[in-house]
């Protein structure tokens, strides 16, 4: 049965989203948890599924994070305990054993992979923790809002509510979910609060120093020559309005280079003067594009991402494309230049171009 979406607020001592006590009964009726993310998990998926482990292990919980995909090497120091299982590791009965369904980090089916199927059939008890604004009816007790900056603010919020204090490796993965969907609290969605938790995690044991040397300085040479093919086909599009670019199959073979290593390369071209969205298409497989799009705030590419089915945010977004990476361009930037029109009072709307200062 679903229930009401639970839309949280700020409070005068601080952050809080949600009202929880609806989570502490239901854990303590459900002896058993699977607990699902988004396919290409990152840092805030990863650590939403790790985070939301530990809380539900503390109230003596048998709580199973499944992954989706793979486990980026990249984000494998995260779990020291080997807790994560992977797809062709999950054990034959454990859907019909558990009672109850966790999802993190995405409310959509599409997100869901593999398991969507398992999940609609599933007769136990569901919820969804996620700060995305694209949702489907899960059939689940949600706990969602766009407010949060990162979606293991959300589970810290959750976990604390069980009675649970972090120890060093759940704060680890709760502060890599925390800085990498805030861009390491440099981008907007990064408030005084996104700080204040980060100390607290940090006095429960993050040595934030080694966290960031391992994920951002510890580069294998495939990902610096796809890095280079990124920045040698980027393109300005649309008077400057647009930055993209695409990554190509041959590329896999070619430099070599792996699939995890094409994440957070739209870093490198959203940094071009006078642009507000920019976008890398990928080639995965033969005939499916994934899109990355991300702005600068002008653009809710959120939207644009849904005409492909994809979601997100307002300022980063995905989806994927059934086709190959010029297919998806093409009409890429024909639905940003259809949203570029002024509205009828005048003003600049949301989707078009900044006007020049002074």
């Amino acid at each position: 049965m679903t229930l009401s979406h639970l839309i949280g607020s700020i409070t005068t001592t601080g952050l809080k989203f949600m009202d929880w006590s609806s989570l502490l009964d239901l854990s303590k009726s459900t002896p058993e948890w699977i607990l699902l993310s988004h396919a290409k998990p990152d840092g805030d998926a990863i650590g939403s599924l790790l985070g939301l482990a530990a809380g539900l292990r503390h109230l003596g919980c048998r709580a199973t994070p499944v992954l989706e995909g793979g486990l980026p090497t990249r984000y494998q120091f995260m779990d020291p305990n080997g807790w994560l299982v992977k797809r062709d590791q999950v054990p034959a009965d454990l859907f019909s054993r558990a009672k109850g369904i966790a999802v993190v980090d995405t409310g959509t089916w599409s997100q869901l992979g593999h398991w969507k199927e398992s999940v609609r059939s599933f007769a136990g008890k569901k919820i969804v923790i996620d700060h995305h604004a694209t949702q489907d009816d899960l059939g689940a007790t949600r706990f969602v809002t766009v407010k949060a900056e990162a979606n293991c603010r959300l589970v810290y919020e959750a976990i604390r509510s069980l009675g649970y204090t972090p120890d060093a490796v759940a704060a680890q993965a709760l502060f890599i979910g925390l800085a990498t969907d805030t861009g390491w609290f440099r981008h907007g969605n990064t408030r005084p609060e996104s700080f204040e938790l980060a100390g607290e995690l940090v006095r429960f044991g993050v040595d934030a120093t080694e966290v960031y040397r391992r994920i951002y300085e510890s580069s294998p040479l495939s990902r610096l020559k796809l890095s280079g093919a990124v920045l040698d086909r980027a393109r300005s599009y649309l008077d400057g309005w647009v930055v993209g670019s695409e990554i190509l199959m041959d590329d896999w073979e070619r430099l070599p280079a792996k699939r995890e290593d094409a994440e957070d390369l739209i870093d490198l071209i959203r940094v071009l003067d006078g642009t507000d969205i920019a976008f890398v298409l990928v080639e995965r497989e033969p005939g499916e594009t994934r899109g990355s799009l991300r702005s600068r705030g002008a653009t809710d590419v959120a939207k644009i991402a849904q005409t492909f089915g994809g979601g997100g945010h307002r300022n980063a977004a995905g989806f994927t494309h059934l086709g190959p990476a010029h297919e998806a361009r093409s009409l890429l930037l024909e639905r940003i230049s259809q949203q570029r029109v002024h509205s009828t009072n005048g003003t600049i709307s949301p989707l078009s171009p900044p006007q020049p200062k002074g």
